[in-house]
């Protein structure tokens, strides 16, 4: 850990959210596609810090990590939090960018942040809901993104242990087994999550980032 992240310690923390719709909060009514109001987890997580710490979120809808990239110093590094909360990948993927090239520029802010003493933390890309994926084409589909989804996800938690930060592993908290899809709890439209899964979100990152300060999660 970088000295000036070990002089934090006695300072009241501010955490960066940073990311895309995930960390924005974006949720819809899936049955009418009707956008519903942003639930970001950064909120639940400044809600239960109170006075003690503040929370930024800067999650912008349909950011690849190329995007985020062109804001990471303006949001994260400029600003000089003692943590940020990284999660970008699930844009990409839908647009066929290949795991390990995403997972190229999530080390870029992993390394920008820890060479600028920030903390960062990565996090897991959440799977996908598909209701009545049935067989043939959909299904092969269907596989062939979760294959990709657990391929940067093992890539991300790699990343986490050899450059010693913490990893919020969203994916696993958020997914059913044995089928490894989001979990119908937690989804709002098969792709992003609903308000428990934000709040789940928001307790990951708790305990990965405030439970050694301040104790287990409130809620």
């Amino acid at each position: 850990m970088p000295e000036n992240l070990k002089s934090q310690t006695g300072s009241p923390p501010l955490l960066v959210c940073f990311g895309d719709s995930l960390t924005a909060g974006y949720q819809v009514q899936a049955e009418m596609g009707i956008p519903l109001p942003d639930v970001p987890y950064g909120g639940f997580l400044q809600e239960w810090l109170g006075a003690r710490g503040r929370v930024s979120v800067k999650g912008i809808c349909g950011e690849t990590t190329s995007d985020m990239m062109t804001r990471f110093s303006r949001d994260v590094i400029d600003v000089g939090p003692s943590h940020t909360v990284i999660l970008g990948g699930t844009n990409d993927l839908g647009w066929n960018v290949s795991p390990s090239t995403i997972m190229t520029n999530l080390e870029r802010f992993y390394t920008s942040a820890l060479a600028a003493g920030i903390q960062p933390v990565g996090v897991t890309v959440p799977s996908i809901r598909v209701e009545r994926h049935g067989g043939g084409p959909l299904l092969a589909w269907l596989q062939e993104h979760l294959r990709y989804r657990l391929e940067l996800n093992r890539l991300i938690a790699e990343r986490c242990e050899r450059l010693h930060m913490p990893c919020v592993d969203l994916f696993q908290g958020t997914s059913e087994t044995p089928s490894s899809l989001l979990a119908a709890r937690f989804s709002s439209d098969g792709l992003h999550l609903n308000d428990v899964g934000y709040l789940t979100f928001a307790r990951l990152v708790w305990n990965a980032v405030f439970a050694d300060r301040f104790g287990a999660c409130p809620a």
